[in-house]
């Protein structure tokens, strides 16, 4: 029988938990560099770990880099003395996300569609970071590949696709309109460069979020839909009328 070899340990910045947790080393590779330039030297060393949380089991990717061009100054309080450091930089991929910016689900939307996910997580990372022209057009690009994983004609503008959710039943007149708010504010920001306030997009990512959550996230088929048999009438007691 083969032993199982449970994988290496480390700890790092989880980026759903946004903190520090102890994670499970699935990959690993250490790059160390040096190139002569004229009379000087220039080294630095990077280290890259795929990584699994061992609390939310999220994997993501993690680099750990340092070079001598970027260093900073320590003092020592022991000596007295001043000597140069090179700190490292730690990036991981997916940056972590504020609170309350990205819903639970939608870490998992990559077992649905994963061209989604990258849609929604370069989306979210644009409105982070207050590039809201570029995030106001991830809304339009995410919710134009929604309608073809709800089937809808690809060959339709993006305002008849919405008018097609409407006839099939996706949603109603109400959630067609703010959905033509998404699809117009997406056009302004990819053909006029409009960016809406931080407030204004918050509305327009709810608008969203609440569409594919209830579409695509918790989707249910209509076979799978448990409805209750209709109960026989009681028969009517003589001298009643039906």
């Amino acid at each position: 029988m083969t032993e199982t070899i449970a994988p290496k340990t480390m700890k790092a910045h989880c980026p759903r938990c946004d903190g520090e947790r102890n994670c499970e080393v699935h990959g690993e590779l250490d790059i160390s560099w040096h190139e002569d330039i004229g009379h000087n030297a220039v080294w630095g060393e990077s280290q890259f770990r795929l990584l699994r949380c061992k609390g939310c089991e999220m994997v993501f990717h993690y680099a750990r880099t340092k070079n001598s061009e970027d260093w900073d100054v320590e003092y020592n309080p022991a000596t007295g003395e001043e000597h140069t450091i090179l700190p490292w930089t730690v990036e991981t991929y997916p940056t972590p996300t504020k609170k309350g910016r990205k819903p639970e689900w939608a870490w998992s939307i990559y077992k649905i569609d994963p061209q989604l996910q990258t849609i929604m997580d370069e989306m979210y990372g644009a409105s982070e970071a207050g590039h809201f022209i570029l995030a106001s057009v991830g809304l339009r690009t995410a919710l134009d590949r929604v309608t073809e994983l709800l089937r809808i004609d690809p060959g339709h503008s993006l305002e008849t696709k919405v008018t097609k959710l409407k006839e099939l039943g996706y949603i109603g007149e109400t959630e067609a309109k703010t959905l033509s708010f998404v699809v117009n504010a997406g056009s302004a920001a990819a053909h006029r460069g409009w960016s809406p306030m931080p407030e204004e997009f918050d509305h327009l990512l709810a608008t969203l979020e609440q569409f594919l959550e209830r579409t695509v996230v918790n989707a249910k088929p209509v076979q799978d839909i448990a409805i209750p048999p209709r109960q026989p009438r009681p028969r009517p007691i003589s001298g009643e009328t039906t």
